[in-house]
C-alpha cells in the first residue's frame, strides 16, 4: 500500500515539474559519405552500399544519408552498358543502376570525396596521386579505381565517378 503511494505521489510531482523535451530538427540531418571504387561506405560503420545492390534499398537508404530524397530518377537508354536508371540529388550525387541493380556512382559536387580526398572542385596541383597519362590531352584522370574529368581550363576537377556511367561530357 505504501509502495503504492509513494508512485503516486512521484507522478503527481513528476507532472508539476516543468519537463524538458528534446528539440526536434526541422529537416533530417545529413550523414557523410565517402565514394570509392566499390561503392559508398557512410562515416562511423563499417556497413557500406556494394556496386551490385538492389536499387530500392540503395536509394532509401541514401535518402536517409543525404538527409533528402533524389531531386530527379531518370531512364537513360542510350548507354553503353544498356539503359541506366539515374538517381540525382541536389548535392551533385548520382547513383547508377543497370537492371535494377546499383553500378555506379558520379559527383559534380564538392560535398563528397573519394578516400584519397579528391572531390569536385579540387585543384588539380593538389592530386599528386592521380594518372594524368594515357588520357585524353590532360582533361581526363584516374586515382586508384576512380576517374574523374577536369574543367576546360584543366586546372580543376569537374567529375569524379567509379562503375558504370552514363553522362554526356
Amino acid at each position: 500500500m505504501i509502495r503504492i503511494g509513494l508512485a503516486a505521489a512521484g507522478l503527481a510531482l513528476t507532472a508539476c515539474a516543468p519537463v524538458s523535451l528534446p528539440e526536434r530538427a526541422a529537416t533530417p540531418t545529413t550523414r557523410s559519405v565517402t565514394l570509392d571504387e566499390g561503392g559508398v561506405q557512410p562515416s562511423g560503420t563499417p556497413l557500406r552500399i556494394d556496386f551490385g545492390r538492389a536499387q530500392d534499398g540503395v536509394i532509401e537508404t541514401m535518402t536517409r544519408l543525404q538527409g533528402a530524397a533524389p531531386v530527379e530518377i531518370a531512364r537513360q537508354t542510350e548507354c553503353g552498358a544498356g539503359p541506366v536508371t539515374a538517381a540525382r540529388w541536389q548535392n551533385g550525387l548520382t547513383l547508377n543502376f543497370l537492371d535494377g541493380d546499383f553500378r555506379g556512382w558520379t559527383m559534380t559536387g564538392p560535398g563528397l570525396s573519394t578516400p584519397q580526398g579528391i572531390f569536385a572542385g579540387m585543384a588539380r596541383a593538389d592530386m599528386p596521386d592521380a594518372d594524368f597519362s594515357g588520357i585524353s590531352p590532360g582533361t581526363e584522370f584516374r586515382a586508384g579505381g576512380i576517374s574523374g574529368i577536369l574543367d576546360e581550363r584543366g586546372s580543376e576537377v569537374r567529375m569524379i565517378w567509379a562503375g558504370t556511367t552514363c553522362f554526356q561530357r
